[in-house]
């Protein structure tokens, strides 16, 4: 159901000034960085019988299980248009308001030049949606400002050309920030940054927890499976652009980088090191984004102060640039609690066998058993599921991928962080502890007791996982040396002695952690990214070099960098740029009138 909505005038202001300063006034009180435990992260992930043989063995058994349908997946949309009088009035009032606003005004000439301009980019996008992806759509959910055009009521953007019937209306909803937005963010309406509409974006109703949010920008070229963005045995796909961030100390802010994202991605990179321990984090492509609610959830729930910032900046910068990335945030949230999940079952679970919390001599050589082979040789016979992936779905009655056919990894391969990991120099001492290797260790224990610290279960996690995380990638690596699946690091299934059910609820823990958090890894050779600066550049390098030579990409970004708001200029790139949309996409979509 949709929420209230809240109405904002300009005599709503100083009221609207005090909440939001409310709200700043919480996050302060708020912590950075909350762990969530795994337990309580899982409870509410649904087992439907086949979960445990497919993580355990890579194994999807149809005649027991039948095969598993189609999922219905929603796409939402970030819009907004930037032509629009009401709309472009409601934001310059806001704009007056903003720290970021100085005497000469340059900020506010500047930073909208760009931002806001609409080129009719969402009914291509749309109509790409209907080509290229109706088998497996959902609902369509375009996320707006609300402002008032009749001087009483409040409205939400709607595109002039969209149909406004039932019919449309039952597949394509409209919704306002108050619709969609949390309680205390609400009350930091309007707000008309897309990290912030991001960061709530999870938020919006529905029946299906799965989204692909994207811009107005981006557009489908070629069909689609639902694969290509995610699949009931796979999980969430991914892709991400060779840059990386390893922010260890904020330091100084004259010494962050500056131009767009990167400040943002700067400082989420610097919460991910706290929460998750120090490596250099990929950026994601800046294409559509797959991503769970439930998992969009925790991940803002996990960073209680940031995110409620985040929310409540309502132009980028306000907050000096101490804004959570959504995106990164979502994806590395999704990776590291996969490989926290495996580390805790085999260290916690399945190798501390009495399960009083302490490592004992003969349950740390049963783990260096477990690691020594994989410290030789690999096993060469070990599948890699990212090469079968296409058969694996098929088998299981699901469609293979169209688009995003080159796959780099999936986590039955194990957690992306061991993609291409080198472990020459893994040390026993250094990763599991000095002396981890040695019975001596255990008599000599601090109080004569027999216990070295260094080995409880705690102590033992929060090295591999944390302190040293390459030690704990490269665990994984070496126990995954069968010939398919993650079994090597699961609870056994059936242990002798009366720790049988223990070792089945900590099981069933980590099977609904897997299907949670799992992910796959593909190329980006299928997405075209085209900045667009002026006319002449998109009629040469967007419209004739690839449009008209026939070059078909899975994907494309024609982002917006015309840095003029001259109106001749303007309107030249928007003649170009209609013409590359009505040749990739000139069919029309189910939802636009026949009359414009």
């Amino acid at each position: 159901m949709h929420r209230n909505r809240l109405s904002i005038s300009a005599a709503d202001s100083q009221d609207h000034r005090t909440s939001h300063g409310t709200v700043q006034s919480l996050e302060k009180n708020l912590p950075q960085v909350l762990r969530i435990s795994l337990s309580d992260a899982v409870a509410d992930v649904e087992l439907e019988g086949w979960e445990d043989e497919w993580f355990a063995f890579g194994h999807y058994d149809t005649e027991k299980h039948g095969q598993i349908p189609e999922p219905k997946i929603d796409f939402v949309y970030n819009w907004v248009n930037g032509s629009d009088d009401a709309f472009n009035q409601l934001r310059h009032k806001y704009e007056v308001e903003s720290p970021l606003n100085d005497a000469e005004g340059k900020w506010i000439a500047e930073h909208g030049v760009n931002r806001y301009r609409d080129w009719n980019e969402l009914r291509y996008s749309l109509r790409s949606l209907a080509t290229n992806a109706s088998g497996f759509l959902n609902k369509i959910q375009i996320l707006v400002n609300s402002y008032r055009n009749d001087g009483h009521s409040m409205h939400g953007q709607r595109p002039t050309w969209m149909k406004n019937d039932t019919d449309t209306d039952g597949r394509l909803q409209i919704l306002p920030q108050e619709d969609f937005f949390g309680e205390s963010a609400q009350q930091c309406l309007p707000t008309f940054n897309s990290l912030s509409i991001e960061s709530q974006l999870h938020l919006t109703p529905s029946d299906t927890d799965r989204l692909v949010a994207l811009s107005d920008d981006m557009l489908l070229g070629t069909p689609h499976a639902a694969s290509d963005f995610y699949s009931p045995l796979f999980g969430s796909v991914m892709g991400f652009k060779p840059d990386r961030y390893n922010v260890l100390s904020l330091g100084s802010q004259d010494k962050w980088p500056t131009f767009g994202e990167k400040p943002f991605l700067y400082y989420t990179s610097y919460l991910l090191n706290h929460r998750f321990g120090a490596r250099p984090r990929r950026v994601q492509a800046h294409f559509t984004h797959s991503v769970s609610r439930a998992v969009m959830t925790e991940a803002m729930a996990a960073f209680p102060g940031p995110a409620q910032r985040g929310a409540c900046e309502r132009f980028r910068g306000e907050s000096q640039h101490f804004q959570l990335y959504p995106w990164y945030t979502a994806f590395h949230y999704s990776i590291e609690r996969f490989r926290e999940a495996l580390l805790w079952s085999f260290i916690a679970a399945r190798s501390d066998i009495d399960a009083d919390g302490y490592l004992g001599w003969a349950e740390r050589r049963q783990i260096l058993e477990a690691i020594e082979p994989g410290r030789s040789r690999l096993d060469p016979d070990r599948e890699r599921m990212y090469y079968r992936l296409p058969e694996e779905l098929e088998a299981a009655g699901l469609e293979r991928p169209k688009a995003n056919v080159n796959v780099l990894w999936t986590s039955l391969d194990g957690p992306e962080t061991i993609r291409g990991i080198k472990c020459h120099d893994f040390t026993v001492d250094k990763c599991l502890g000095d002396a981890f290797g040695s019975p001596l260790s255990d008599k000599n224990g601090a109080g004569g007791g027999g216990h070295n610290p260094d080995f409880t279960v705690d102590a033992v996690l929060s090295r591999l996982s944390t302190q040293h995380p390459r030690c704990g990638d490269c665990l994984i690596k070496f126990v995954l040396k069968k010939h398919r699946g993650l079994e090597p690091l699961l609870p056994p299934r059936s242990p002798r002695g009366s720790n049988n059910k223990r070792s089945r609820r900590d099981r069933q823990i980590v099977i609904r952690a897997l299907k949670k958090y799992q992910h796959t890894v593909v190329d980006t050779d299928a997405m075209k990214f085209v900045m667009v600066k002026d006319a002449e550049q998109a009629e040469r390098e967007l419209l004739e070099r690839n449009v008209r030579m026939g070059r078909r990409f899975g994907q494309w970004c024609l982002n917006d960098d015309v840095m003029t708001d001259d109106a001749g200029e303007v309107g030249k790139v928007k003649e170009v740029m209609g013409r590359v949309f009505e040749e990739l996409w000139p069919g029309r979509s189910p939802w636009e009138r026949d009359d414009i």
